[in-house]
């Protein structure tokens, strides 16, 4: 069988089908991160949840990706509709292998359905605690106090515990303290706490802080001392309470016991 070089040599039409192909991938890809952008931006006027508008965007911007995809194909001669049987023998072998990330973009659907948090809330999602920056298809992602970015596959947010410590809109942290004194010492103990509750930044007027006796032993007393703040200045308003406590304690005259365990801040272990 003799084959001549015009044979091997695809002809004009061709190349400018495949080049046509090329400019329609090119084309769509361009045009699905456009059309993303603009679904991100048409969806928020709608006050929209903004997870939930970045969801639907990507949805958008996926279709855009497939219709760019069998537009291309079709130019090239190749009919869709013939790769269906292969898709469809294919179908299995794909779902078994994409079984994981099916599994996170379902528990995606299911964190903006359910709204278990939204963008910008502090939440503990197992072992791990930070400001919630986006809510993908696939994964969640946390920022850290440190900075640190967290990512985490959406199934591993569904599949087990979520704190969210911004829903309730503040949170009540407890400081203690151990110092000198017996029962008649107590009074201006407590009042020293109060006094430090009241004015430490970022504490709330209502509900105001409290303070509770908590223990106490020969020569000394375990005081705790509540106080409400919003989540997302947790850091700043404890230290804020220790340094007004110290302050209020050394101006009442009131001595610490052990000024080396100075403060616990134990929220889990506040008195109810």
């Amino acid at each position: 069988m003799n084959i001549s070089l015009p044979d091997l040599v695809p002809s004009f039409a061709t190349l400018k089908a495949i080049a046509t192909a090329i400019g329609i991938l090119v084309a769509g890809w361009l045009g699905s991160k456009w059309a993303y952008r603009l679904a991100v931006r048409a969806l928020s006027r709608t006050h929209l949840d903004q997870a939930l508008a970045r969801f639907l965007a990507s949805m958008l911007r996926y279709i855009v990706l497939a219709a760019t995809f069998i537009a291309s194909m079709e130019t090239v001669g190749i009919h869709t509709t013939s790769l269906v049987a292969v898709v469809a023998s294919a179908g299995l072998a794909v779902g078994l292998a994409l079984q994981g990330s099916l599994s996170n973009f379902a528990s995606g659907v299911l964190i903006l359905f359910f709204k278990h948090f939204q963008l910008g809330d502090k939440v503990k999602v197992g072992d791990f605690t930070g400001l919630v920056e986006d809510i993908g298809l696939f994964n969640t992602t946390l920022v850290s106090t440190d900075n640190e970015k967290i990512v985490i596959p959406n199934a591993s947010v569904t599949n087990g515990a979520i704190v969210n410590f911004s829903d309730r809109g503040f949170l009540r942290g407890a400081v203690t303290v151990n110092v000198e004194g017996r029962l008649r010492d107590l009074g201006p103990a407590m009042e020293a706490l109060v006094r430090a509750g009241r004015r430490a930044g970022g504490v709330t007027p209502a509900p105001a802080p409290t303070v509770f006796l908590t223990d106490m032993e020969d020569g000394s007393l375990d005081l705790t001392l509540t106080a409400w703040y919003k989540a997302v200045d947790e850091d700043e308003t404890m230290h804020n309470l220790r340094v007004a406590i110290l302050e209020e304690l050394d101006a009442a005259g009131v001595k610490l016991m052990n000024r080396t365990q100075l403060i616990l801040h134990q929220r889990n272990k506040m008195p109810s």
